[in-house]
C-alpha cells in the first residue's frame, strides 16, 4: 500500500556528478543473505525512498518532460539525505502505446533518468505496469483477455529491459506493485483492487481464478515476465513488491505465497507498515518472508500506523531478518518541513528525521568493513601502552582502519578497556577488576609493563590511566576513518551494546571474541554491528563457517599460523570474511596479505599499513 501527501516542492541541492563507470553493479552475495557491489565486494544495504509523486499528487511521468528541475532536484535532495536506493514507479499507459507497440518517447525519458541516477550515485528499483491513476488506463488495456493482458505485460517488460540493461544504477525490476491472483469462484469486472487516496496500488493478474491453484497463477505470471526482461537483460534483479497478507495464512491471501513463488525471483520484496503496539507482530511477518531464504528488503515502510519512536525499533530488530529498507520522499525536505503545520506534514517529518538519523547505523559498515582491517591490538600497542588512550589516538593517527580493545564490567557497574581480570601484569597495583569500583582502578599506572618491557623511564612514557569504554567511543566518534572493535572479557556484551545505542554509536562499533555465546548475544541485540568471531589454528572450518552464517557473523579471524590458501578460498566462496590475529612480523604479513586476508590484527599498524601501501 501506498499513500498520498500533497506537498509542493522547493529546494535544488547540489550533488557532484559522476558517470557510469563510477557506479558499481549490485548482486546477490554468495551467502544468499543480502547484496554485494559486483567489483569491490563491498556490502550494499538498499536504504532509500519511494519517489512515487510529488506533492500535488501527479506521477513522474506527468510531469518530467515539462519540469525536468523538479526530478533533478528530488534526486539530488534524496542523496543528501543518505539515500543510495530510488523506487521509481512507471505506469503502462504511459508507456504502451498498443499492445505491441511501447511509447518512444517514455522509454527515451526512463533512459534519462537511468542517466540522472548515474549522475547522483543512486540505484533504481524500477517498479512496472502501474495503473495509479484508473483515469490514465487505455480502455483497450482493460479489454484485453488474461492471456493478451500479460502478453502486453511482456512487450512492456521487454522493452524497459532493452532500454536499461547497460546500466549500473538499475538495482532491480519490480515486476509489478502488489499484485493479486483472485480467490473464489466469482469472476472479478475491475482488474484494480480499491483506490486508497485517489490512486490504486493493487492490481489483479486475473479476472477469473478458473479453479485454478492460485500461487501456480502467480508463478506462472512471473515466469513469463522474468523470461520478457532476460531476453535483453541477463543481469538485473528482478523481484515482486509483494503485500504482507502474501503468506500462506488463514484469512485474507493474495496467492502470491514467498515460498511458491521464490525460486522465480532473485530476492523477496514486501511492505510492511507495523502497526502501534504491534511491532512484535509485524517483525513475526518479516521474519516468515525471510524463511524462504532468498534476501529480504522491506520496499515500503512509513509512519502511517505507528510513530517514528515505534518504526525506529521495527527497522532495527528487522535487521535479523531484512537486509533492505525504503520509505518514502515526496519532494519536501525536512528543513521545509519545519515546524510543520499539518499532521501529515508531522508524520512526513518525523519519518524523514528518522531516516536520517538510522543512516549512519544502516549504512555505516555497508561500504568499508569488508574490504579493509589493518586492525590496531589494543591500540597502538608497539608504540604506547596497551589499551590506552594515547594508543588508541595513535591507532587512529597512523590510518588503521580499526582499533581493538577489550571490556570488562567493575564492580560498580562501569565498563573499563583492559585486558586482564586483574591488573597485576600491566600495572603497579594488583586488583581483580571485576571486584573492584572504579575509583580504586583509576588509581593503577596501567604503563607500568609498558616502560618495564621498553626501558622508558616515566618521563618518556607518564603515567596512564584505565580507560573507561565511554571515553573510547567519544574519542572516536569524533573522526570518520578508524573504528572500534570490542572484545568483551567477561558477560558484559549486553551493557556494551546499550552503552552503544545510547551514544548512537552504532556505525563506528564491531565486536571480536571466541566465545560464541558472547558474540551470538551481539547478534541477538544488535544484529547490525558485525561480528569478527575469532578461532584457533587447529579451528574446523567447515564447522566454524556453518556456525557464522548460521549466527550472521561477518567474519572468521583465524590464529594467523592456521591460515592457509585452502582456508581462505573456502572461507571466502562461503561470503565470509577472513583475518589473522596476532601478526607482528612483516614477512607473515606479506604472506597473509598475498593469500588474500583481508583483516590483520597486529601491535604494529604501521608497518602494516606501509606493507599495504607498497
Amino acid at each position: 500500500m501506498q499513500f498520498f501527501l500533497a506537498f509542493p516542492i522547493i529546494v535544488l541541492l547540489a550533488v557532484a556528478p559522476c558517470s557510469a563507470a563510477d557506479l558499481e553493479w549490485v548482486k546477490v552475495s554468495n551467502d544468499g543473505k543480502g547484496f554485494v557491489l559486483a567489483e569491490s565486494g563491498k556490502q550494499f544495504v538498499p536504504w532509500g525512498f519511494n519517489y512515487d509523486h510529488e506533492g500535488d499528487g501527479q506521477l513522474i511521468e506527468d510531469y518530467w518532460d515539462d519540469k525536468w528541475p523538479t526530478v533533478e532536484s528530488a534526486f539530488q535532495e534524496m542523496k543528501e539525505l543518505g539515500a543510495n536506493v530510488v523506487r521509481i514507479h512507471l505506469q503502462f499507459g504511459t508507456f504502451m502505446e498498443s499492445p505491441t507497440k511501447p511509447r518512444q518517447h517514455s522509454l527515451e525519458q526512463l533512459a534519462r533518468l537511468v542517466k540522472l541516477a548515474e549522475q547522483t550515485e543512486l540505484h533504481l528499483d524500477l517498479t512496472g505496469l502501474g495503473c495509479y491513476h484508473k483515469q490514465d488506463v487505455p480502455q483497450w488495456y482493460d479489454k484485453l483477455s488474461e492471456q493478451n493482458r500479460w502478453a502486453a505485460q511482456a512487450v512492456f517488460w521487454e522493452a524497459v529491459a532493452k532500454t536499461c540493461a547497460q546500466s549500473p544504477a538499475i538495482f532491480c525490476y519490480d515486476l509489478m506493485n502488489e499484485p493479486v491472483v483472485p480467490g473464489g469462484n466469482k469472476r472479478r469486472d475491475d482488474w484494480l483492487g480499491p483506490g486508497f487516496a485517489g490512486k490504486h496500488f493493487v492490481q489483479f493478474i486475473a479476472l477469473d481464478r478458473q479453479n485454478r491453484n492460485r500461487p501456480d497463477v502467480a508463478r506462472k505470471w512471473i515466469r513469463t515476465l522474468v523470461t520478457a526482461v532476460r531476453k535483453h537483460d541477463k543481469r538485473h534483479l528482478i523481484t515482486v513488491g509483494l503485500v504482507p497478507w502474501s503468506l500462506d495464512r488463514p484469512g485474507l491471501t493474495s496467492g502470491f505465497v514467498p515460498e511458491k513463488i521464490a525460486d522465480e525471483l532473485d530476492f523477496i520484496a514486501m511492505h510492511m507498515y507495523p502497526k502501534k503496539g504491534k511491532v512484535a507482530e509485524a517483525i513475526e511477518t518479516v521474519k516468515a518472508f525471510a524463511a524462504v531464504g532468498k534476501p529480504v528488503i522491506i520496499e515500503e515502510t512509513f509512519t502511517l500506523k505507528c510513530g517514528a519512536d515505534e518504526l525506529e525499533q521495527f527497522i532495527d530488530q528487522s535487521r535479523q531478518y531484512a537486509t533492505g529498507w525504503i520509505g518514502f520522499y515526496w519532494g519536501k525536505t525536512p528543513d521545509e518541513y519545519r515546524p510543520p503545520k499539518t499532521i501529515p506534514e508531522a508524520f512526513t517529518l518525523s519519518w524523514l528525521e528518522l531516516f536520517q538519523k538510522m543512516t549512519p547505523q544502516i549504512l555505516g559498515h555497508a561500504d568499508s568493513f569488508l574490504s579493509n582491517g589493518v586492525t590496531a591490538h589494543r591500540g597502538n600497542s608497539s608504540e604506547f601502552p596497551e589499551n590506552t588512550m594515547p594508543a588508541f589516538q595513535s591507532g587512529i593517527d597512523v590510518g588503521a582502519d580499526w582499533i581493538e580493545l577489550d571490556i570488562l564490567r567493575t564492580k560498580d557497574g562501569q565498563l573499563v578497556v583492559t585486558h586482564d581480570r586483574t591488573t597485576k601484569r600491566a600495572g603497579d597495583r594488583d586488583f581483580v577488576v571485576a571486584e573492584s569500583v572504579y575509583k580504586e582502578l583509576v588509581k593503577v599506572d596501567v604503563a607500568t609493563d609498558f616502560r618495564r618491557r621498553t626501558g622508558k623511564t616515566v618521563g618518556e612514557c607518564p603515567a596512564q590511566r584505565m580507560p573507561l569504554l565511554r571515553d573510547v567511543l567519544l574519542l572516536v566518534m569524533k573522526q570518520d576513518r578508524t573504528r572500534v572493535s570490542i572484545q568483551p572479557k567477561m558477560d558484559c556484551v549486553a551493557d556494551a551494546v546499550a552503552l552503544v545505542k545510547s551514544m548512537k554509536a552504532e556505525r563506528w562499533i564491531g565486536f571480536n571474541d571466541g566465545n560464541l555465546d558472547y558474540m551470538s548475544d551481539v547478534k541477538q541485540l544488535a544484529p547490525g554491528i558485525p561480528v569478527f568471531w575469532d578461532r584457533g589454528k587447529d579451528t574446523k572450518i567447515d564447522d566454524d563457517i556453518a556456525i557464522a552464517h548460521n549466527h550472521g557473523f561477518e567474519a572468521l579471524v583465524l590464529h594467523y599460523e592456521g591460515v592457509t590458501p585452502e582456508k581462505v578460498k573456502k572461507i571466502k566462496a562461503a561470503g565470509i570474511e577472513i583475518g589473522a590475529w596476532t601478526v607482528n612480523d612483516q614477512d607473515t604479513m606479506k604472506r597473509l596479505l598475498e593469500v588474500g586476508v583481508e583483516r590483520l590484527y597486529t601491535d604494529n599498524p604501521r608497518l602494516l599499513l606501509s606493507l599495504k601501501y607498497k
